[in-house]
C-alpha cells in the first residue's frame, strides 16, 4: 500500500498531467484512478477492520477518535456512523486537496495564489480546459474541479448516498414489519 505522502505525490503528478496528448493523459488517468481507487478501498477497509469495536462494519465517534466537526464532515448521511464509502470519499477528497495544494505551492512562482498557463507550462488551448472562468489564472477550486480524482470522488460520494438510501429503505421496511 502506498503511504499518504506517496499517494499525494502520485495525485500531484496526475493533476499536473491532466492535459497534453489526450490518449496518453486518458490512459494515465484511468490507470492512476484504478490504482488509487483500490488503495483507498484497501486503506479504509483496513481502518474499519482495525477500529470497529462494535463489529457493525462502521465507525462511530468513539471508535475513530475524530473531533465532532471532522466526524460530521465525513458523515455525509448524518447517521452518526462512518461507512467505508463515506471514508473512501473523505480519503479521496483529502488526497485531492493535498495534491492540489502541493501543486499550487510548487508552481505559483509569483505567490498570488493562482496559476497561469505560463506557471503551469501549458499552451493556451490546454490551459483553457482548466480555466473555466477564462480569467487567465486558476485558483484552488478550478484545479480541484480539473483533478483526475474528481470522478472517483463523485463515484464514492454517489455510493455513500446509495448506501444511505438502501439502509433507510431497509430500516423503513423493518419498522413496517415490526408494527404489523
Amino acid at each position: 500500500m502506498v503511504g499518504i505522502g506517496a499517494a499525494a505525490g502520485l495525485a500531484a503528478s496526475a493533476l499536473s498531467s491532466i492535459v497534453g496528448t489526450k490518449n496518453t493523459a486518458t490512459s494515465y488517468d484511468n490507470n492512476f484512478i484504478t490504482t488509487f481507487e483500490q488503495q483507498a478501498r484497501d486503506s479504509t477497509k483496513n481502518m474499519v477492520k482495525a477500529l470497529d469495536k462494535s463489529g457493525d462494519g462502521t465507525l462511530n465517534t468513539d471508535e475513530i477518535g475524530l473531533s465532532k466537526d471532522a466526524f460530521s464532515s465525513i458523515d455525509t448521511n448524518g447517521d452518526s456512523k462512518l461507512s467505508e464509502t463515506e471514508l473512501n470519499a473523505a480519503y479521496v477528497k483529502r488526497e485531492m486537496e493535498k495534491s492540489t495544494q502541493d501543486l499550487m505551492k510548487a508552481l505559483d512562482t509569483d505567490g498570488d495564489g493562482k496559476l497561469t498557463a505560463n506557471e503551469m507550462n501549458l499552451l493556451d488551448d490546454e490551459f483553457k480546459t482548466i480555466d473555466k472562468a477564462s480569467a487567465g489564472a486558476v485558483g484552488f477550486q478550478e484545479l480541484m474541479a480539473a483533478h483526475p480524482l474528481n470522478s472517483l470522488l463523485s463515484k464514492f460520494s454517489d455510493l455513500a448516498q446509495t448506501y444511505t438510501a438502501t439502509a433507510s429503505t431497509a430500516d423503513s421496511a423493518k419498522k413496517v414489519d415490526l408494527t404489523a
